[in-house]
């Protein structure tokens, strides 16, 4: 869906694309003022959106002095700290995206979600959608997915099936599953070996250590929408996982 223009994160992508020229350029970041009549918006739109920026870690500001820009993110890959859709991601970062679903199913929450095999906490007698997923760049899979999504909505399996996309991103199969519209996701990261079935999926020969990230999509008034154990396995250069995080000291 596209955003409108007085969306504050298409404000940040619209700057976000000018630090990307004052980087390439080797130019200062231009002020609050240029930045507002470059783009059409106020300059307390504006203003925002650089607090966005430098949360995120794209720029410094100091009282009385100068902008200054982070020039080495640009050469970073996906950050851990931001959630995008793999296909988006791949695509950002230069290469041919693509996504196969292995598997799609209805099932019911038997096992205890205290035990070690489940990676979620939804309660016994959920009914949710089960997907298992691989991401390619340029044809090389690295990542796979294993979400699932509670379902709220009170047709029937079969009802549901004809007009639903199980290779949709799990934002959009959750808000129609159970429509809760995500806001925030928690995040645990971990490591592990890959099982067989996860090394066949990933066609890795080998057995093979894997990151590990397992979350949590939550709505507005902390409603579960999805839980997902994701799997990546060394990524092209511009897909590495990358934290940007700002130094407290004292």
């Amino acid at each position: 869906m596209a955003r409108e223009r007085s969306d504050p994160e298409h404000l940040v992508d619209v700057l976000i694309e000018i630090w990307k020229g004052v980087d390439r350029e080797g130019r200062p970041m231009p002020s609050e003022p240029q930045l507002a009549a470059q783009t059409g918006a106020s300059r307390t739109s504006v203003r925002e959106a650089l607090i966005r920026l430098e949360e995120r870690g794209y720029i410094y500001r100091s009282h009385g002095a100068r902008t200054v820009i982070h020039s080495h993110l640009f050469q970073l890959g996906t950050r851990v700290d931001q959630q995008r859709d793999h296909l988006d991601a791949i695509a950002r970062a230069g290469y041919e995206p693509s996504v196969r679903v292995l598997s799609a199913d209805y099932d019911v929450v038997e096992r205890s979600p205290h035990g070690p095999e489940q990676f979620h906490d939804l309660p016994i007698g959920t009914r949710v959608l089960r997907t298992r997923k691989v991401w390619s760049a340029d044809g090389h899979p690295y990542v796979m997915a294993d979400d699932v999504i509670p379902v709220t909505d009170g047709r029937s399996t079969a009802e549901w099936q004809p007009d639903l996309d199980p290779s949709m991103p799990v934002f959009d199969l959750a808000e129609r599953l159970n429509g809760v519209a995500v806001a925030w996701e928690t995040v645990w990261l971990g490591s592990a070996m890959l099982a067989d079935d996860e090394r066949e999926a990933l066609s890795l020969e080998a057995s093979a250590s894997a990151l590990v990230l397992t979350y949590c999509g939550l709505g507005p008034a902390r409603e579960v929408a999805y839980w997902c154990r994701e799997v990546q396995t060394p990524a092209p250069a511009h897909l590495r996982n990358v934290l940007v995080r700002r130094v407290t000291r004292g």
